[in-house]
């Protein structure tokens, strides 16, 4: 009898101690397919920003805007908590080793947008989507050398084929002229910075819930950009009500929404699939473009178009997509 309440007892607490929800993995990847949307609309809404403030400025606002709309969310979590029985793990104290990842999360966050915003000053757009867009290749390696992380042969080939389609389609349009060499140098970095930061945003979702990652990622670009707002002696504040909406549409559209849905993603995908997925973005660029500005879509773009999205499906098809772990909301 004893023994029976004893095996009774630990299924209740091994039950107790599971996650409270799981994300099924269609909802993961519509989430991500949905970001791909407002994200691939950046580079056009910073540009208009950048008419009245400096790259810096885009910054500095896109932060202290998304970190109040992060912390308002994370109140509302936490107090959602309060009203449950349940006691998530998010609720448990950081270990010096979390606490350390976050505040890399939230540099590497931040560097990365700075990096992007100021390679966008100094380089057209189709450069900094080339050398940004080459971060498939530094999530697989850092996520191959410091977690372990190995991919199959599937995965790989889909990758390989969506990064040679993404190459391809903007190839046309970058230009490798002399004075643009530090951007597209800082567009390269922003890639490599925005690669460590998936691969600790995957590693964090597990214990921790969206809102609350990029409360801190949001925090850190405002610190961040501040100091380098001042040094140099940008024009802080938008001169119009247009330039003012642009400001609070790219912080909320791109940051809040876009990189909402893409750290949500990661709850069940791998960052190795993400930023294969992202390789994306310059298509739906081009086909806003081509709507909105009657931009012309040649039929190697096309092609191009199509390549992308067979590698992706091809990525997305293996095992290495996709990541069996515990997760939070």
């Amino acid at each position: 009898m004893s023994t029976h309440l004893l095996k009774s007892m630990t299924a209740k607490l091994e039950l107790a101690q599971q996650p409270l929800s799981r994300t099924p993995t269609w909802i993961a990847t519509a989430s991500l397919f949905a970001s791909l949307i407002p994200l691939s609309l950046a580079p056009i809404l910073v540009k208009l920003c950048e008419r009245e403030i400096g790259s810096n400025a885009v910054a500095f606002h896109r932060g202290w805007i998304a970190t109040i709309i992060f912390g308002l969310l994370s109140g509302l979590e936490a107090l959602d908590r309060q009203k449950s029985d349940n006691q998530p793990v998010e609720q448990k104290p950081f270990t010096r080793r979390e606490l350390g990842l976050l505040v890399a999360l939230g540099t590497f966050g931040a560097i990365y947008f700075l990096l992007w915003s100021l390679a966008l000053t100094q380089t057209n757009v189709a450069n900094v989507t080339l050398f940004c867009g080459l971060n498939p290749l530094f999530v697989g390696l850092g996520g191959w050398l410091l977690l372990g992380r190995s991919y199959n042969s599937r995965f790989i080939i889909g990758m390989i084929m969506a990064l040679g389609g993404a190459i391809a389609m903007g190839l046309d349009d970058v230009q490798f002229a002399t004075n643009q060499v530090q951007g597209n140098a800082l567009a390269l970095l922003s890639g490599i910075c925005f690669a460590a930061y998936l691969i600790l945003l995957e590693l964090l979702r597990e214990r921790f819930t969206t809102a609350t990652l990029l409360l801190w990622r949001c925090a850190f670009t405002t610190m961040l950009a501040f100091p380098v707002l001042a040094l140099a002696q940008e024009t802080l504040f938008p001169h119009s009500w247009l330039g003012w909406f642009f400001v609070i549409l790219q912080a909320v559209l791109c940051q809040v929404l876009g990189q909402g849905l893409l750290a949500y993603s990661l709850s069940k995908l791998s960052s190795g699939f993400v930023a294969v997925t992202l390789l994306f973005e310059p298509v739906l660029a081009s086909i806003f473009a081509w709507v909105i500005f009657s931009e012309r879509l040649g039929f190697l773009d096309l092609v191009a178009f199509v390549v992308i999205l067979c590698g992706i499906y091809v990525a997305q098809s293996s095992q290495s997509a996709v990541k069996e772990t515990s997760e939070v909301a």
